[in-house]
């Protein structure tokens, strides 16, 4: 079996491919690599976005050189290729396509921009532990992926948690054009029974006409398309804690949130960030970056274009 970590020493680059397409990984492993690199190959992936992806396969891109995927029908109809090739010009590693024909077999430089998914970010600013975490993810996952989450109205206010928001209007706008919805949640934000999701204008004019964001925030999730909406919980979920304060809430305007809460609980794959001892689980937080890619692509037929013509077939 293949390791999934390089060796230390060696210049190595990044052979991505469908694992059903050995042929072509056997003609690309039999040619000299750019820049002299070494192959390195990870084991298949044979799960789905929506299970658990090991973080090796980010710490083996990460330490890798350069990267090559096979420029070929099976390999670029494979998400994970797709995916990994994203992430390599993400992190700035140079990029090649392998194309191999009847004539020739050659690497072409590939310098495609990586395609990114539109996100809109929710937590509950009531809980200021939950602000300090999600912080803390927002620097890592930069660190890490150089991917940034950040509201509709970043532009005009200053730095702060709320920033990260977006209105309602900005939230349909997003989910119209395919968006994903990142919903951040911990024991505290569904039981200590205070919510505020309110963007930074509407936070403004809710103070300035003495009202509280609570309706606002069903507004919000009301507003939700849960088919395009990832759940991550920021603690591991206290279910019978969770199913008692859920009782509480009125049916009439929380059906959306309660539903929401209701079918991540369910879920055998459920994404929590946070491992015992407060450490985050980075395989986890992988997860969640691949899930939101391929909720995306199902739903955002401009960034499937994009992310399959930054899989560039070279001249």
């Amino acid at each position: 079996m293949a390791s999934a970590k390089p060796k230390p020493g060696d210049h190595h680059c990044f052979i991505s491919h469908s694992y059903r397409d050995g042929a072509a990984l056997a003609a690309c492993l039999k040619q000299p690599l750019p820049d002299g690199w070494t192959p390195f190959v990870f084991p298949p992936l044979t799960v789905t976005p929506d299970q658990a992806v090991s973080h090796l396969l980010l710490d083996a891109l990460t330490n890798c050189d350069g990267f090559v995927y096979l420029d070929t029908p099976i390999s670029l109809g494979s998400f994970w290729v797709g995916f990994e090739r994203n992430m390599a010009a993400r992190l700035g590693k140079p990029v090649y396509a392998f194309r191999q024909s009847w004539l020739s077999s050659a690497f072409k430089r590939d310098a495609a921009q990586p395609a990114d998914p539109i996100v809109s970010v929710m937590f509950n600013l009531c809980i200021r532990a939950d602000i300090e975490r999600i912080a803390e993810i927002r620097d890592l996952i930069w660190d890490r992926y150089r991917f940034e989450i950040r509201g509709d109205q970043w532009r005009h206010l200053d730095n702060v948690a709320r920033q990260m928001f977006d209105s309602v209007d900005g939230l349909q706008r997003k989910q119209a054009t395919g968006g994903v919805a990142l919903v951040f949640l911990s024991n505290a934000s569904i039981c200590d029974g205070h919510h505020d999701y309110a963007d930074p204008f509407t936070f403004r004019r809710a103070i300035k006409d003495c009202e509280t964001p609570a309706g606002y925030t069903a507004e919000k999730f009301a507003a939700l398309d849960q088919t395009r909406t990832l759940a991550i919980w920021l603690d591991p979920p206290d279910i019978p804690r969770i199913e008692a304060a859920l009782e509480r809430f009125p049916t009439d305007t929380w059906e959306p949130y309660v539903r929401l809460i209701r079918s991540s609980l369910g879920d055998p794959n459920k994404l929590v960030v946070t491992q015992p001892g407060g450490r985050f689980d980075l395989n986890h937080l992988d997860t969640m970056l691949a899930r939101c890619f391929w909720t995306a692509l199902q739903a955002d037929p401009k960034l499937l274009a994009s992310f399959r013509a930054s899989l560039t077939k070279p001249k």
